[in-house]
């Protein structure tokens, strides 16, 4: 039976949605998806008024099959083809330099095509903006450049990445950037200004206009029944894991080699049909090789 949403009014979806401003990933994501609104933000906070973009993506994912995955929440491309990834955290971060460090580093990977030469890469601008002030010299923004400690040397550094750290607890002391991190807190979808009036238009479109509001109702709806689902799925993954692990520990010592296995396992079917072998089982070298030759088990 597919599940209702508990928002059935307009009146109710909107006072839903205005709960929403611009630190919130899902709010974000549709508010700058747009290209004039993501240019207004990135001219802002890059202090580059004449700044112009090419294209924007949001929730821009790119995918490694053989290391961690990154989920960016802004990428944009400027003109000149210089890529600028802002990335909004409003939770504490174990290691918010080497996030940076690892983003960049799958941005080049992504856009370095086969054959192209090291200078060919464009420069990758990160705006990483923060709910408090994690590197704690109470400013609300921080430049991050590359030096040789030995100042007297005037030697060039740079290797094209950029960094730029802002909190939204501190005053930058440029009253462009303060009005625009206090919106992205506030986000008032009636506010007045000839700073970033796209940005504006933008929300006031996602929290009062109905076209808007549905849309951001829907979205909300499928990432929580996704949610659902994927926590329904998990747990019966975790626990099969568990009952495989109590049938193999009453058959002796569980090998790490074969516990690790069956921890990393996601495939359903698979836990299943050992779960099976386990059960069967008259000693661990058995379920081993039943393990790596299912046929086996199957003919027995």
């Amino acid at each position: 039976m597919e599940e209702k949403s508990v928002l059935d009014t307009y009146e109710q979806k909107r006072q839903w949605v205005r709960q929403f401003n611009l630190t919130s990933d899902l709010f974000a994501g549709k508010v700058f998806e747009d290209l004039a609104a993501s240019q207004e933000l990135c001219r802002i906070l890059m202090q580059q008024p004449g700044l112009r973009l090419k294209s924007v993506r949001t929730q821009y994912v790119i995918r490694n099959l053989e290391s961690h995955s990154v989920q960016l929440d802004i990428l944009a491309e400027e003109d000149s083809g210089n890529m600028i990834c802002i990335e909004l955290q409003m939770y504490s971060e174990d290691a918010p330099f080497r996030r940076t460090r690892y983003y960049t580093s799958c941005i080049d990977m992504n856009i370095l095509e086969k054959g192209k030469e090291y200078y060919e890469l464009p420069d990758v601008t990160v705006l990483y903006i923060t709910k408090g002030d994690f590197i704690g010299c109470k400013t609300g923004v921080y430049q991050v450049d590359r030096k040789i400690r030995d100042n007297s040397l005037a030697i060039d550094t740079a290797n094209g990445v950029h960094e730029k750290y802002f909190n939204l607890k501190y005053s930058s002391k440029d009253a462009e950037i303060d009005e625009l991190l206090h919106y992205l807190k506030d986000s008032d979808p009636f506010y007045q200004t000839k700073l970033f009036p796209r940005i504006v238009e933008r929300v006031n479109l996602y929290k009062m206009q109905k076209e808007g509001v549905d849309v951001m109702c829907e979205i909300a709806d499928r990432i929580r029944r996704e949610g659902k689902n994927e926590g329904k799925i998990e747990g019966k993954i975790e626990g099969k894991i568990e009952d495989i692990m109590e049938l193999l520990e009453e058959l002796g010592k569980i090998p790490t080699k074969i516990a690790q296995r069956i921890g990393q396992e996601t495939n359903l079917n698979v836990l299943a049909r050992w779960h099976r072998c386990a059960a069967r089982a008259s000693s661990i070298s058995e379920f081993e090789a039943w393990m790596s030759e299912p046929e086996r088990f199957i003919l027995k």
